[in-house]
């Protein structure tokens, strides 16, 4: 094996090409347009362009891979995870053009690429299931719901990821669910077949790590849990578990290891297991296998001190597994948080951008596919990195990783960072309680409030770095006190905030707040106090009520962002005078970020309800539902299916009901 192409980008891309160099491999990367300065295309030895932008026009489309393959020269292909890692009848073309596959056969990945045909197997071997039922022609999908009963979930029979999953509480909500699920699983796998399953509600979500090699001989490294999800996609991942019961990790890892042997595994794979019930009363049931290295592979790496990468790359040029299942010996515990460009608060709603700076303190992992001045797109998934934790024991790792986040600095999108960090700092995460009812049962970790005092240092902090740099004009000194200077800012992805009112004189600073929605003219604001103000180009140290924080104040345009070292905010300065185009600006039902348009609902003429759809727009890789706001009737459709749009972009003009 002399040259590696990875079949994906981004984050897996990047550290796929970390262990190729450090075995000698020479790499390849392919690009879409989109991708063309992406870190991951600067750092492969050749780089390849595909045409398109989309994921169906580039890195899902296997003529295009085939082609970069003979073009490069690359001698092996590494398919990453999601796109065609899970596709058979790419491996098959691959090895038909003399390349090697760095992943399971392709009769393994038929064996269990499709959900349904993996449980029929895995029924065989003994494994115990979840309730569901198959949706094959002619099946009463709703007499099928019926008897797996409610709630239960629909779930896309060819990938994975959260994507083509829904949740369906009553029966009247199920024909929507399905056609939504099967839409965007056709979107993302290429495959609209959906099955049902009993949705367990207090359960976990633990996975057992196997890897096989061409001689027969499968191992597992141990579990992971990665109960906490949203949208059924993980977001914290860790090793050990912290709830599996002691009775049932040896089965389970018995279970995963002969359902491997059973279809003649070879390389990475992941057999996913629901586990429910607690202590003695614990029990678990098969929910898929994954034949792909996982997103997730970080924290067995990190108990382990194994390198997954070069697992696989060892077995696929046919070497025996580096280590037997006696010499495997996990160590300690690790955590990884999924660090997304998205705001919790606002439904995930993705965002989309330039990531003005991206720094990561050392002390953690981090696997990521950005960097600082990294354009985030509407057309792939919004991660930006994996950051990984791994200590002794599991709370000094939950703590590593909260201060790692801390003191990160991510300018210029919304990110879900306080997010992870409330989740980590939470009592019922550090108590072990980490079901997949674990978001439900802690609302308020998706919208962590930053306290009133932090909010005050940073706003003085930003009246203190200077008027030229937020205001446009010189920051005024008066010996005699006088009307005091205002800077409005609107923290980002928001839509409205404070205003700063500051004034300086020979005694120093002197700030108010006042909230959102206020005459900062007219009315006082929160007076927190005369700040002490030191002042070193962008490091501003305040002293406030007997604190004193040394702030980092970067600004880039409009876009102020202070760090110090705990907390972190990002303002957008308002300006001084209204703009009146964009007040008189057509208002409507609008799309919230840049996306294409799958379905339109509605045509002129059609009355509706208010919460009623409108359009569907996809973004992200995921659905987003516009909807009526009042009730009314449709005079105009402004958007077709398949339309490429931008963030605010009104699809329909409605007339309200008087």
């Amino acid at each position: 094996m002399k040259r590696l192409l990875v079949a994906n980008r981004g984050e897996i891309a990047r550290r796929v090409f970390r262990t190729a160099r450090a075995m000698g491999i020479e790499t390849v990367a392919v690009f879409s347009e989109p991708d063309a300065d992406a870190p991951f295309v600067r750092e492969a030895d050749i780089a390849i362009p595909l045409r398109g932008a989309t994921s169906a026009e580039t890195y899902l489309d296997v003529d295009q891979i085939l082609d970069a393959v003979r073009r490069s020269g690359a001698d092996a292909v590494h398919p990453g995870y999601g796109f065609l890692s899970e596709n058979a009848g790419f491996a098959e073309q691959m090895m038909a053009a003399g390349v090697t596959w760095i992943g399971p056969t392709p009769e393994s990945i038929r064996a269990m690429a499709l959900k349904v045909e993996a449980k029929r197997l895995a029924a065989s071997a003994g494994v115990p299931l979840v309730p569901g039922a198959e949706l094959s022609d002619g099946v009463d999908a709703a007499a099928a719901a019926a008897e797996v009963g409610y709630p239960l979930l629909v779930k896309a029979s060819a990938g994975g990821g959260g994507k083509g999953m829904r949740i369906v509480e009553r029966p009247e909500d199920l024909t929507e669910a399905l056609e939504s699920a099967r839409r965007e699983a056709q979107a993302s796998f290429g495959d609209a077949t959906v099955f049902l399953e009993r949705y367990l509600t207090e359960s976990r979500h633990v996975e057992v790590q196997v890897f096989g090699d061409t001689r027969g001989s499968v191992v597992h490294l141990g579990e992971r849990e990665c109960s906490i999800q949203r949208r059924h996609q993980k977001i914290v991942e860790e090793s050990p578990s912290p709830g599996l019961a002691a009775h049932l990790a040896e089965p389970m890892y018995a279970a995963a290891v002969s359902l491997a042997q059973s279809i003649g595994y070879v390389g990475a794979g992941t057999v996913e297991f629901i586990v429910a019930g607690e202590g003695d009363a614990q029990e678990f049931y098969f929910l898929e296998m994954n034949t792909r290295l996982q997103v997730e592979h970080p924290v067995t790496e990190m108990v382990t001190g194994l390198d997954l990468v070069e697992w696989q790359i060892r077995v696929a040029r046919g070497e025996e597994l580096p280590r037997t299942q006696a010499e495997i010996a996990p160590c300690g515990h690790a955590i990884e948080v999924r660090l997304y460009a998205e705001d919790p608060s606002r439904g995930y709603l993705p965002n989309t951008g330039t990531l003005e700076c991206f720094e990561v303190p050392t002390g953690v992992r981090v696997d990521s596919g950005v960097e600082s001045g990294s354009v985030v797109s509407s057309y792939y998934d919004p991660m930006l990195a994996k950051v990984i934790a791994q200590a002794a024991d599991r709370w000094t790792a939950a703590a590593q990783l909260a201060r790692g986040l801390r003191a990160a600095r991510i300018h210029g999108l919304v990110t879900n960072r306080d997010s992870l960090v409330a989740i980590l700092q939470s009592d019922r995460f550090l108590g072990g309680d980490t079901t997949t009812a674990f978001l439900d049962h802690e609302p308020a970790t998706l919208a962590p409030e930053i306290p009133e005092s932090v909010i005050d240092r940073h706003l003085t902090a930003i009246a203190a770095h200077g008027g030229d740099d937020v205001a446009g004009v010189p920051r005024g000194w008066r010996n005699v006190p006088s009307v005091p200077e205002l800077i409005g800012v609107t923290p980002l992805g928001a839509d409205d905030g404070p205003t700063i009112a500051y004034r300086e004189s020979r005694e120093g600073l002197r700030v108010s707040v006042v909230p959102a929605g206020a005459d900062a003219h007219l009315e006082p604001g929160r007076d927190p106090g005369k700040a002490s103000i030191s002042v070193d180009g962008d490091h501003v140290t305040v002293t406030l009520d007997g604190a004193r924080v040394t702030h980092d104040v970067s600004a880039y345009g409009d876009l102020l962002c202070v760090d110090d070292g705990l907390w972190s905010t990002q303002w957008r300065v308002r300006p001084r005078f209204a703009d009146l185009e964009a007040g008189a600006a057509a208002a409507g039902p609008s799309t919230p970020v840049p996306g294409t348009v799958t379905v339109v609902e509605v045509a002129p003429g059609d009355r509706v309800m208010a919460g009623q759809t409108l359009v569907v727009l996809e973004a992200m890789k995921m659905e987003h539902r516009i909807t009526a706001d009042a009730d009314g009737v449709v005079i105009e459709v402004l958007v077709a299916q398949g339309q490429s749009v931008d963030a605010h972009q009104v699809v329909a003009v409605l007339e309200a009901d008087a």
